[in-house]
């Protein structure tokens, strides 16, 4: 007898010891250990930002071969955020905060015994008194009968856009509520849905682009495209980001800048000298006017090409003078350098 209840008392008490253990870890953080909830919950973006972190190539040195651009990998950001899946409106674009709360759900529509019933039990069984499901159903029942084909139409693609819409925007405003707890199980449904509902709006951009047009005026979408989705290449296959081919893009940019910014230079050092050789030359064509003019010979240098010359000069001073106030050009690649001055030590 004994035998047989140290193994059932041994069970109980590891039973015992795992609901322990469970239970002491369900109590939660300490409160020093707790993230504080914000106040101001505008802009939240759910998801790691992934910092890029340069990974130099063996064999390769930075001094022997520099390179002058900076590449950086495209932000990760997670699916679920409105930004990505294009769902900026929110539940409200869509007429959350117009619905009628007196009217009943949508289970208890044309009920004969709801509407026999007293005041009181109708506005007890209202959408005032219902559930955020029952508020959800409503406000779904309303958008597909906004964009559906004819009134038994539940199966087209925009009325699946619109149910997946909804559904959407009710999981990211719960996800931006709880922030900054998480919810690892509610963000990977969601970049399904958002990924599902990607698909059905390219399928419907294929197959008929007006009503593609009309929906996303109608439902306040955004349609971004990934970079899977974008259209093949000249080599006939859709291109993946790679650092090699960036870089060389970078680079080809940032040579075509440096250029233009040399020429840019160069041709402004050539205009600064123009001036004084227009001066110079009105000088020697006055000299030479004045010394025809005593030989007695025929003149042929007149005051108009001396005038002329010294009119181009201050013209081209102006010009100059004008573009030093001016912005200088942008470049997006290239930085032109600073101007360094010479540390001079003044010593007593």
């Amino acid at each position: 007898m004994a035998l047989l209840i140290r193994p059932i008392f041994a069970q109980q008490s590891s039973s015992l010891c795992r609901r322990f253990s469970m239970a002491t870890m369900l109590a939660g953080r300490k409160k020093n250990e707790k993230l504080d909830v914000p106040k101001d919950k505008e802009g939240i973006i759910i998801g790691k930002r992934k910092p890029a972190v340069y990974y130099p190539k063996e064999g390769v040195s930075d001094k022997t071969h520099p390179i002058h651009v900076n590449w950086q990998r495209p932000v990760t950001i997670q699916t679920c955020n409105p930004e990505i899946s294009g769902d900026e409106g929110g539940l409200e674009s869509l007429g959350l905060s117009s619905i009628d709360l007196t009217q009943p759900p949508v289970s208890l529509q044309g009920s004969h015994a709801l509407a026999v019933a007293p005041e009181e039990v109708k506005r007890v069984t209202s959408l005032d008194f219902a559930r955020r499901r029952d508020l959800l159903d409503k406000l779904s029942q309303e958008v597909v009968s906004a964009v559906q084909r004819h009134p038994r139409d539940f199966n087209s693609i925009e009325v699946k856009i619109a149910l997946k819409t909804v559904k959407i925007r009710n999981a990211q405003e719960e996800l931006i509520k709880q922030w900054p707890y998480t919810n690892q199980a509610r963000k990977h449904s969601l970049t399904h849905m958002v990924s599902n509902k990607r698909n059905m709006l390219r399928i419907l951009r294929e197959s008929d682009y007006k009503k593609y047009e009309w929906l996303l005026e109608k439902l306040k979408l955004l349609y971004k495209p990934m970079p899977w989705d974008s259209p093949p290449g000249v080599a006939g296959h859709k291109e993946n980001i790679e650092r090699k081919k960036s870089i060389e893009r970078l680079t080809d940019l940032w040579c075509d800048e440096l250029q233009r910014h040399r020429l840019t230079a160069y041709r402004r050092k050539l205009e600064a000298q123009q001036p004084e050789f227009l001066r110079r030359k009105a000088d020697k064509l006055e000299e030479i006017m004045k010394t025809e003019q005593e030989i007695g010979i025929e003149v042929t240098v007149t005051m108009a090409e001396v005038e002329d010359c010294r009119r181009r000069a201050s013209e081209i001073d102006e010009r100059l003078k004008k573009e030093e106030t001016e912005e200088e050009e942008d470049y997006m690649i290239f930085a032109p350098e600073a101007a360094k001055e010479d540390n001079i030590y003044i010593g007593r």
